[in-house]
């Protein structure tokens, strides 16, 4: 803030009738502020100002110095003793300064001159007040902060080069990120890179990703399958605005398709940062793109039978005047993470977040995460792993490079869900495979379920309960001890048992079915103990 504030000075210098060595005084005093040297430019200030017998303009010396001081209430003093509070005329130079203030996060003192702008001028009362609002806001945030610490993730991830844009993947097992490095023609370019964490909770050395290429790519997403990726890109020969919004298939070799440009979902104008729900059937994306409600908005594209829909803006809700981006929908598709600078907060970009209860229900109302989650700085791009408290978040605080990637375990009250095992796989897997129900447990010869299958089932009811256009086939298996058709009834029954408890605890029937298949559909072959045990199970498929 320091040049802001030192050419706020100089504006009106030449308004004031001294001598040429009072000006050239003055000015090395400014210039001594600018070099940072606080203490000798006040003792300076102090003898020009006895010299000169009091010259108010000096008392601005004295605020900038307490301002970079961080001596606010001192320098909000020193300020008003040069400027009239009462004049309309200091308007311009009174707005001024309180968004310096504001800025620095000096919230009291802030707030006092935006009261002052408020008496002063009935013009921008809306402007003043959401910045008191703000302001008070913070002062209430800051006496009430919450508990958490941030980690640098270390040398594995970061690097002396800017690191950000994390990503998580479905099952929390690896992080994708984007990285700004040199190329071979040593001039600056964006790649993706990921790290896989280890058995003992270590972040391995990361790799590039076979997608990157000597264009930008930034802001990576990828689907709970693992099969999809999207990212964005600027300027290509195939751009339809600044920058678009790529997709990338997983090829059978495991290897990525050539990106295609998503021109359903691009404009003439900029659109990035996309984000896939859980469910694969959704996409979320940043764009600023004209039929919004504010500068950069969040927008969805719905996906069916792998095509994207048109756009369409996520609405006042979430959206504001000003801008949002860095869209994250966590795993449990019921938290919803994004950064905004137009809703209530403490500065720049501020996170948020918002919950629903089932997949079909709207979006609450943003939640502020809160301090010192949120700062008078500019916070976003925040990513939350499966297990809903550990995020991901980029800083330029203490780190390796430029900007680094940090974790921290967020306070209970703004975490989402925590997904269990059974819940993880069914994000994971694509539609048809099957999912074994790992716990389900019947006694010999019998379809009545043991009551410790119950915690499996709870899973699946929690699941179903908040994903409403989620249906499934139950499906019975044995192994091939007893005849075929005494086996056919037996999975047959196992498979209605389980069909059973989810329509008695408020499944509607048309999205459970069931069918048994005997000992036809062996995971193992029926030789051994072992392989026997894996075949008689119960399972489902996603229709």
């Amino acid at each position: 803030m320091r040049l802001f504030f030192i050419l706020f000075l100089f504006i009106s210098l030449n308004c004031i009738s001294q001598s040429k060595k009072d000006y050239r005084n003055y000015q090395e005093i400014l210039d001594l502020i600018q070099d940072d040297y606080l203490e000798e430019a006040y003792l300076k200030a102090d003898v020009l100002f006895n010299k000169t017998n009091g010259w108010k303009k000096i008392n601005l010396l004295y605020s900038s110095i307490c301002f970079e001081k961080n001596e606010f209430k001192r320098s909000v003093d020193y300020f008003f003793k040069y400027y009239n509070d009462h004049n309309p005329t200091n308007l311009n130079s009174i707005v001024l300064f309180a968004k310096s203030l504001y800025k620095m996060g000096a919230y009291e003192q802030s707030m006092y001159c935006f009261k002052i702008c408020q008496n002063l001028d009935n013009n921008f009362n809306s402007i003043y007040s959401k910045y008191i609002e703000n302001c008070r806001f913070s002062i209430s945030s800051m006496l009430k902060p919450k508990k958490c610490i941030s980690v640098n993730l270390g040398g594995n991830i970061n690097s002396q080069y800017a690191e950000y844009l994390p990503f998580i993947s479905a099952d929390g097992n690896r992080l994708y990120f984007t990285r700004r490095c040199p190329d071979n023609i040593n001039t600056f370019q964006e790649d993706f890179y990921y790290s896989d964490l280890s058995s003992n909770g270590v972040w391995q050395q990361a790799k590039g990703m076979q997608i990157n290429s000597s264009l930008n790519e930034g802001a990576i997403t990828i689907s709970s399958d693992g099969k999809i990726i999207a990212f964005a890109s600027c300027d290509r020969g195939d751009s339809k605005g600044s920058c678009d919004i790529y997709i990338s298939r997983k090829n059978v070799d495991n290897s990525w398709s050539n990106p295609i440009n998503l021109e359903v979902v691009n404009s003439r104008y900029w659109d990035s940062q996309p984000v896939f729900s859980p469910d694969g059937k959704s996409m979320y994306f940043v764009s600023n793109r004209r039929g919004g409600v504010g500068g950069k908005d969040i927008w969805i594209s719905d996906i069916s039978n792998n095509r994207f829909s048109k756009p369409y803006n996520l609405g006042q809700k979430i959206n504001t005047q000003n801008d949002e981006m860095s869209p994250f929908l966590h795993h449990d598709n019921l938290t919803f993470y994004f950064a905004s600078d137009g809703h209530i907060g403490m500065g720049d970009f501020d996170l948020f977040m918002c919950t629903r209860d089932n997949s079909y229900d709207i979006w609450s109302l943003p939640i502020n995460l809160g301090y010192p989650i949120n700062s008078h700085l500019n916070e976003n791009s925040l990513v939350v792993s499966p297990d809903g408290k550990t995020a991901f978040f980029t800083s330029n605080k203490d780190g390796y490079g430029k900007e680094d990637i940090f974790q921290m375990v967020l306070p209970e009250d703004i975490r989402a869900n925590e997904l269990s095992e059974l819940e993880i796989n069914i994000i994971n897997r694509p539609k048809g495979e099957e999912i074994v129900l790992s716990n389900i447990l019947f006694e010999f010869d019998s379809y009545v379920l043991n009551k410790n299958s119950y915690v499996e089932l709870e899973y699946l009811l929690k699941y179903m309960y908040r994903n409403l256009d989620f249906s499934i086939i139950i499906e019975g298996h044995t192994d091939n001890i007893g005849g075929p058709v005494h086996n056919q009834n037996l999975s047959e029954n196992r498979a209605k048992s389980v069909y059973n408890y989810l329509i008695n605890n408020g499944v509607d029937s048309t999205r459970v079915s069931y069918i048994g298949y005997g000992d036809t559909r062996p995971l193992m072959k029926n030789d051994s103990k072992e392989g026997r045990v894996l075949n008689r199970r119960t399972s489902f498929v996603v229709q």
